[in-house]
Formats: structure tokens, sequence, C-alpha cells
């Protein structure tokens, strides 16, 4: 399957740090996440949530900021 980079947003993931590509006409929602910190280690790193209308999974984790995800939207109108 080839992917149209118009079509797709690329994305981070924070768990590998892989390419995830996402079609932006099925996002619902997406969040920042902050910094969680137990016993004086960062447990789980800042992160944003990315919800898409077909899963309910509780969305991919990126790296990217949301700040970033509206960029990334906005250069492909």
């Amino acid at each position: 399957m080839k992917v149209m980079e118009n079509n797709f947003i690329r994305l981070t993931s924070l768990k590998d740090k892989q390419p995830v590509y996402i079609n932006p006409s099925l996002i619902g929602h997406f969040y920042p996440v902050p910094e969680k910190r137990e016993y004086g280690t960062i447990s789980e790193e800042k992160h944003t949530v990315v919800g898409v209308v077909t899963h309910n999974n509780g969305g991919f984790r990126v790296i990217e900021t949301p700040a970033r995800i509206l960029e990334l939207l906005e250069n492909i109108k």
C-alpha cells in the first residue's frame, strides 16, 4: 500500500519512536499529557494522545505537541 503523504500526517510513536500515519479527517481529539514522576524518577514522558473516530482504543501516544499537530494539519489544507 502506498501512503500518500498529502492525505496523512506523520507523527512519532512515544513507545518505539516509529512513524504513525494518521488520516486527519478521522482525528476525533488530541490532548497533551504532562510528565509523570514517581519516587523522584520520570515514570511517563510528556506526550500527546491522538484519538481517531474509528477506534475506541484510547488513542495513539505520540511525541509531537498539540501545537505541532495543529501546524501539520494547517500545512495539508
